[in-house]
């Protein structure tokens, strides 16, 4: 078994970013193949010109559709995200950093639990400050989204097509 072949069909057919060690139980590797076969595929979809991208996202990995390529293709993708948790997101992005009391009075009660989603992901990074929290996207919101950075200036520029 070509083991670079395989790690590429396991990212093609994950439906979100996947660690190096669920990719080794797959394709019944051990994690070091993994990572170099890993590494080999996204210099290979790097040095061609496609409009796919492979990207690591945290300790995960993900194959996508390259950013700039999106629109094409939305209406056949389903979202890791739902509407209202995508609009928390959307909030706490354009206005970070912003306090989880501020958000609660923005998105209502619900977000508390978008909030401890959009952590777990790994796209928000909360910081204690008295009795709430601050909240800030991350890095790999970033590279997710496809941005070009994490503050609120890039977001704002990425969605007005600046």
């Amino acid at each position: 078994m070509n083991v670079i072949r395989a790690v590429e069909a396991v990212l093609f057919s994950s439906p979100s970013a996947i660690s190096v060690e669920e990719i080794a139980k797959i394709v019944k590797s051990d994690r070091k193949t993994v990572e170099d076969a890993v590494k080999k595929l996204m210099n290979e979809y790097s040095s061609r010109d496609s409009s796919i991208e492979i990207v690591k996202v945290g300790k995960k990995v993900l194959m996508r559709v390259k950013p700039e390529y999106q629109r094409f293709v939305t209406r056949f993708v389903k979202s890791d995200l739902d509407k209202a948790t995508l609009r928390t997101l959307a909030v706490i992005a354009v206005n970070q950093p912003i306090e989880l009391s501020k958000l609660v009075k923005i998105r209502g009660n619900r977000c508390y639990e978008h909030v401890k989603k959009l952590e777990d992901m790994g796209f928000v990074k909360s910081e204690k400050k008295g009795r709430t929290k601050i909240l800030k996207t991350t890095e790999d919101f970033a590279v997710y989204f496809g941005l070009k950075g994490s503050r609120s200036e890039d977001i704002k520029r990425a969605l007005l097509g600046a």
